[in-house]
């Protein structure tokens, strides 16, 4: 696994709605994986939205990023956390709680994840508009 140019190694960028973690064995589940959202209008707030980061192939104590950009450009946030690295096998799980998030307008952003100021993975969330069900579809049986 270790590089010999020392760049970090993306293992895992996602989004879900909660993570757990068991007890007895400090592993961690993640629930509610997504990558696109419906709202019925913005802006939406999510009540609670996390994102998990993994990487390898670093040392020392190295300063990571998680950045979401809205499709127009603006930053919508910027999450710093510093990470330290016994070794370049270390494989770090960083997880990163948002409540009450919230999303001015539908669109395309970009979740960006950044170590040592080099975007080394990103993935896109979706967040669309979408119309409530008729009234009269509400409650009918499916």
């Amino acid at each position: 696994m270790k590089d010999n140019t020392n760049s970090a190694i993306p293992l895992a960028l996602l989004v879900c709605d909660t993570v757990i973690t068991d007890a007895m064995t400090g592993k961690k589940t993640l629930v509610g994986i997504f990558n696109a959202l419906g709202a019925t209008k913005f802006p939406h707030i999510i009540p609670n939205m996390n994102i998990f980061a993994s990487l390898t192939n670093l040392e020392g104590e190295v300063e990571v990023k998680i950045k979401m950009i809205a499709g127009n450009d603006d930053v919508v946030f910027e999450l710093p956390a510093k990470v330290p690295f016994k070794n370049p096998f270390e494989t770090p799980e960083l997880f990163f709680n948002l409540q009450n998030f919230r999303v001015n307008a539908p669109g395309t952003y970009e979740l960006q994840l950044i170590a040592k100021d080099e975007v080394i993975a990103s993935r896109l969330l979706i967040f669309k508009e979408v119309r409530p069900p008729a009234k009269d579809q509400q409650n009918k049986p499916q």
